[in-house]
């Protein structure tokens, strides 16, 4: 990484709920370089978790960092990275009990793809007084970490060398590219010098390169590498989605070269921006350029957590397990006078050193139990006709211990990109389960629509407007996981009016000795045939069976009587009403039959070309039933807390898992449905569409073969849509 170009400084939140009884997990790496937090330091800068001041490391290792990154130069200007300093904070490392990363440029100063300049020192040298002052200076340093008893877990021979190092004697590439003998002999004189100075004792040995995404680039650089007789055992890329590629070339790249030279790969170096707010600190940013956050990981505290969190787990699916950690770069480089941060944008604390809440995501989440949640959801209320083919979205962001990237695979966002789509169980009820951790606040809004792209009238699908909590601004749900799997009733509202409704309203006045049943119709096709004048006739009521609905309906007198909705569709042409039914008299699942009625109508009043309508008597208050005017059509919403609905297709485990090359995936349609079968990975983008198109009921089965494909193997899901209605299944192939 280039300082003209960056700066940067790291620290860790601490959530206490993760630490009692949490397994840090030490073989993989959740690491940070941080080599500019000791100047900071020292010019002042301070670091706070929940605005309490602590050691910067203190942070980091609380939240889940296990290895530390400090780079090495020669003879650095101001003594900052150069052996005597580094070796003063390695000591406060090592102490904490943290892993240690030595990363030696060989240069006074930056060391990047881009420049690769010796220390002045080397400059007028032969090549081989060169190869044996790399020796030299290498063996030394370690030996001078050793005598403090700082041992150094793993060294780093060179930074980001894909065009070679100490130019231009071991330069390669381009015009260069006879070289490689050179850079050969040099860094095997590093790596020798490194393993001398450890005498018995092994150490791991990187070699780095900046191509993350770049698989055509590290293939050159490491085949030739191999060609040289270059042993070394760890791979290490840096990986900056503006500058390297999408998260998937990377997945990709990882993959390959795990097959390929069977050695650990680490991320020795990434970010993600979490604000593009410039801060007049007399230093200029880093910039992005023409890049585009992915959908789903927005330039948001909450997109830079997704991102670490799906870059933990594309690492740990690496094929043969050879994905062993990452490291983030400068994560505390926070501005401090008078050197300034080129890199505020993407530590992982705010501009005055208070951790976000990124700093969890270093956490081993891999023994933390997360509880399941499961949204019920009611959308009767909804100002338009929203059908069960229709679409629920649940948008929003989780703050806390978690991401973005739930622990039950998905990825929500608070735009159309989310992945949290609940489907429709019956009638107006639609259910959507997934996982959280303990103590995260999930804050979240419901959006309905036609299609995914048709949103339904009003707040351009948004439901209204929700009372704030704890003093705050934002007009959204609040959910806080507990210890326990919890199931969560909501009401979708919306309408046109400067109202704010609290998040868990109900349209029922709770009754001990009652029952509530809403019932809806929508009059609009009456309007349009100019069949029902509302300012003339009406009301209109729900009339129905006397005795079983214990006097509460009336065949002949108007008991349950409607009210028009305000701010609804077509003209406002929904009414609704709700009865209470006393629940000491009816018998649960007593049909008790009704139709609507309109007084002083010219066509008598009651609905045509239908029956007369019934429902069994439910077991729960909430129950709704949201009715359609003068159709044939049965109730949509009649809830039975029995759990009785009708039965719904169903997506099987595939067969084999994990496999290679093919599997056979099968499914169940409760009814002939439209159907999308897709294969996605994991950043939900689709590597195949096997199925799409109508389909009859029944079960139907699929194979899915990636012989002579470039399919890289990999954890998959398996994504089945019938009828609007979302299913999934992880498979995993292996080649």
């Amino acid at each position: 990484m280039n300082l003209r170009l960056v700066i940067f400084s790291v620290i860790l939140l601490l959530n206490p709920f993760i630490l009692h009884g949490q397994k840090m997990d030490s073989s993989f790496i959740r690491g940070a370089d941080v080599s500019f937090t000791q100047q900071i330091e020292d010019l002042g800068g301070k670091y706070y978790l929940h605005g309490v001041e602590k050691d910067a490391l203190d942070i980091m290792k609380e939240n889940g960092v296990n290895y530390i990154r400090l780079r090495l130069w020669h003879t650095p200007s101001n003594g900052y990275c150069g052996t005597a300093k580094t070796l003063e904070y390695a000591k406060r490392v090592k102490a904490k009990g943290l892993k240690l990363l030595l990363d030696f440029h060989y240069s006074d100063w930056w060391a990047d793809p881009g420049k690769q300049n010796k220390p002045a020192a080397w400059i007028n040298i032969s090549y081989d007084a060169l190869k044996d002052s790399v020796y030299s200076y290498t063996k030394k340093t370690i030996e001078a970490f050793r005598s403090q008893n700082v041992i150094p877990d793993m060294v780093q021979i060179g930074n980001e060398i894909p065009s070679g190092m100490l130019w231009n004697d071991g330069r390669v590439g381009g015009s260069y590219d006879s070289n490689w003998p050179h850079l050969g002999e040099l860094l095997k004189e590093g790596i020798r010098g490194a393993r001398d100075a450890m005498i018995d004792t092994t150490i791991k040995i990187m070699i780095h390169i900046d191509k993350g995404g770049n698989n055509s680039t590290a293939r050159w650089f490491y085949d030739n590498l191999k060609a040289q007789g270059v042993q070394y055992d760890v791979i290490g890329l840096s990986y900056y989605p503006w500058w390297h590629g999408t998260m998937a070339t990377m997945q990709a790249n990882l993959n390959d070269l795990s097959v390929r030279y069977n050695k650990e790969i680490v991320i020795a170096e990434t970010a993600y921006p979490w604000t593009t707010q410039y801060l007049n600190d007399g230093m200029p940013d880093v910039g992005l350029g023409t890049w585009n956050p992915p959908a789903g990981y927005p330039i948001t505290i909450q997109g830079q957590k997704a991102f670490l969190f799906t870059l933990t787990n594309i690492i740990k699916e690496t094929a043969n397990g050879k994905g062993v950690g990452y490291f983030y770069w400068e994560p505390a480089y926070i501005p401090i006078s008078p050197i300034g941060s080129s890199w505020e944008h993407f530590t992982t604390f705010d501009y005055t050193g208070n951790a976000l809440s990124t700093i969890t995501a270093f956490m081993n989440f891999d023994t933390m139990k997360a509880v399941k949640v499961k949204l019920r959801i009611n959308t009767s209320t909804n100002p338009d006709t929203l059908k069960p083919s229709g679409v629920v979205q649940v948008r929003g962001d989780i703050n806390g211990l978690g991401s973005n990237l739930l622990p039950s695979g998905e990825l929500i966002s608070g735009d159309a990109n989310t992945q949290m789509l609940p489907k429709n169980v019956g009638g107006d009820y639609w259910e959507y389960q997934f996982s959280m951790y303990p103590a995260d606040r999930f804050e979240y809004k419901l959006w309905t629509g036609h299609t995914g792209t048709q949103q339904t009238y009003w707040n351009i699908g948004y439901e209204g407007k929700i009372l704030t909590y704890d003093n705050s601004t934002l007009n959204t749900r609040l959910f806080i996981a507990g210890n326990q799997d919890t199931v969560v009733p909501i009401q979708y509202y919306s309408n046109s009016l400067d109202a704010n409704f609290p998040q868990y309203w109900s349209p029922f006045q709770p009754r001990q000795d009652s029952l509530g049943v809403f019932f809806r119709i929508n009059a609009a096709d009456l309007m349009a045939k100019g069949l029902f004048d509302p300012a003339a006739q009406g009301p209109i009521a729900v009339r129905g069976d006397s005795i079983a609905s214990a006097g509460v309906l009336s065949w002949t007198s108007d008991k349950l009587i409607l009210s028009r909705e305000p701010a609804g569709v077509a003209g406002e042409s929904f009414w609704s009403g709700i009865g209470y039914f006393p629940k000491s008299v009816i018998a649960a699942g007593t049909q008790i039959k009704f139709k609507y009625y309109i007084a002083k109508s010219t066509f008598g009043g009651w609905e045509s070309n239908i029956s007369e309508r019934s429902f069994a008597f439910p077991q729960s208050d909430t129950t709704l039933t949201w009715q359609f005017f003068n159709n044939k059509l049965s109730p949509t919403g009649v809830e039975e807390p029995s759990g009785q609905i009708p039965s719904e297709s169903q997506l099987y485990q595939n067969y084999p898992n994990p496999f290679n090359p093919a599997t056979t995936i099968r499914y169940l349609l409760a009814r002939r449905s439209a159907v999308t079968l897709s294969i996605v990975n994991i950043l939900g983008q689709t590597v195949s569409v096997l199925v799409d198109g109508k389909q009859e009921l029944g079960e139907h089965a699929v194979e899915w073969n990636v012989q002579h494909t470039f399919i890289p193997s990999g954890v998959y899901f398996v994504r089945l849509t019938a009828d609007g209605a979302p299913f999934m299944r992880k498979i995993m192939l292996v080649k």
